[in-house]
């Protein structure tokens, strides 16, 4: 399995694992692995990664699979976004304790042989433009997180973003590319550009294949893709503390294929893939 593919599938079942905890009465954590995931929350290691703010938004899935989970989102990156960035140590012990002690609850769901050395790289290469996408925000809408502000209007649109819904849109979107109900009016604004700058102008923007990129082109305009920062796009990640990231020259890590990268699915897979790193 291609290595950062297989580090997109780790995102989306530890998100699964998080929430379907105790939310979902088809799949039961394991002892040890409960315990890993309640160790990383009362973690130093953790806590540049705001992860006892993920307590809220277990709670309020288990309280009602039908309740949107957007504001415990919302609450969480905020926390984040204002925490000092994670070391690569952090990110290191966060990565071990969840393969070690959730091995078998990942194999169970397909991701067997999940290397701890090679995914801690990959989350340390990935990390740093995560948080920067995750903590984009519109000053025209009283600086709302854009990841907030996309699911949002994807939420007006699809119904409630609840645990079970989210569940039905993945499937949806695995299957057919695309979110159903969603209009190019949605997903095609300044946030989204400049989350897509953020990607595109990264390590990982020679990942994106070129197809995928026209078909953003087409979608949303040329001047989507001009690599220019919209004016009411602004970055509250805080800037204190460091992240070294470990790749080689300065370039991304040699993957023999890239996931696929759909315009629609920017801040859900940014949210994913911070979830990946909180286990």
């Amino acid at each position: 399995m291609p290595a950062f593919y297989k580090l997109a599938l780790v995102a989306v079942t530890v998100a699964g694992l998080q929430l379907a905890g105790t939310s979902a009465q088809d799949l039961t954590l394991s002892d040890t692995c409960q315990t890993a995931l309640g160790n990383i929350v009362a973690s130093p290691d953790a806590s540049c990664l705001n992860a006892q703010s993920l307590v809220g938004l277990v709670v309020s899935s288990s309280s009602s699979a039908n309740s949107s989970v957007i504001p415990s989102i919302d609450t969480w990156l905020k926390g984040m976004c204002s925490k000092a960035v994670c070391s690569n140590d952090a990110l290191a012990a966060v990565v071990q304790n969840v393969t070690a002690g959730c091995s078998s609850d990942l194999a169970s769901l397909g991701l067997t042989n999940v290397d701890a050395g090679e995914l801690t790289t990959l989350v340390q290469t990935a990390y740093p433009v995560v948080r920067q996408v995750a903590c984009l925000a519109d000053t025209s809408n009283s600086n709302t997180l854009c990841v907030t502000e996309t699911l949002t209007n994807i939420q007006a649109s699809t119904g409630a973003l609840s645990v079970a819904n989210i569940e039905s849109i993945a499937t949806a979107f695995m299957s057919a590319g695309t979110i159903p109900n969603v209009s190019a009016n949605t997903t095609c604004t300044d946030c989204s550009k400049a989350q897509y700058n953020l990607i595109t102008q990264s390590s990982f923007g020679d990942l994106i294949p070129d197809n995928i990129k026209q078909d953003v082109s087409t979608t949303c305009g040329a001047s989507f893709v001009d690599g220019t920062q919209p004016a009411t796009v602004t970055q509250l990640a805080s800037e204190s503390g460091s992240s070294t990231t470990v790749t080689p020259n300065g370039a991304a890590p040699s993957f023999s294929a890239a996931p696929l990268v759909g315009l629609v699915a920017t801040s859900l897979l940014a949210v994913t893939s911070a979830f990946a790193l909180l286990a």
